[in-house]
């Protein structure tokens, strides 16, 4: 085979390599870029619903002690809370059905004990209350966390590219040094 076929043969090969090579990163960046953005907005939402729960309930809860020390009959007072009582066992609902159970047991556990309605005392419906709202923080800063670092194809890709150009710096330095 004649050696001066081989050169334009071989660019042309290199040239479909960096196309292929472009395509796939591009597709790999928009991906991670796709999956970050839904993570964000599962943030956003989750933090939505533990700031309406923790508000609906608190609200609620101050305004059951108020009917008790009225002597009020409470039945009737949740009764005409429905909406209320709705809205809290929602957002309780919507926020397991967020999380991962084996990754957020507690969490989970929690919100269930405060959707039970079998708390009786007031110190003890805070405590959980507040105990969820520092889960719930712990959650989102781990999920933030994993949007600031990106996705494990985005940190391999940052990680292979660094050490492609490395490589093709000293591959180009040793080819001149000895060719020259």
């Amino acid at each position: 085979m004649d050696q001066s076929l081989l050169i334009p043969l071989v660019g042309v090969l290199v040239a479909a390599v960096i196309a292929a090579a472009t395509s796939l990163v591009v597709s790999i960046l928009s991906k991670d870029q796709k999956t970050s953005e839904f993570r964000q907005s599962w943030i956003d939402a989750f933090r939505e619903d533990a700031a309406n729960l923790a508000g609906h309930w608190s609200t609620m809860i101050a305004a059951l002690e108020i009917k008790k020390e009225a002597k009020e009959d409470i039945k009737a007072f949740l009764a005409s809370r429905h909406d209320d009582v709705i809205n809290v066992e929602v957002r309780i609902t919507r926020m397991r059905l967020r999380l991962n159970p084996k990754e957020h047991a507690h969490l989970i556990s929690l919100l269930h004990h405060l959707g039970n309605g079998k708390m009786s005392l007031r110190e003890e419906m805070d405590a959980t209350m507040e105990s969820i709202v520092v889960e719930v923080q712990k959650v989102l800063r781990r999920e933030w966390k994993r949007v600031k670092r990106g996705e494990i194809s985005f940190i391999l890709l940052k990680w292979f590219s660094l050490f492609a150009i490395i490589g093709g710096t000293y591959a180009a330095y040793f080819l001149m040094a000895h060719h020259v």
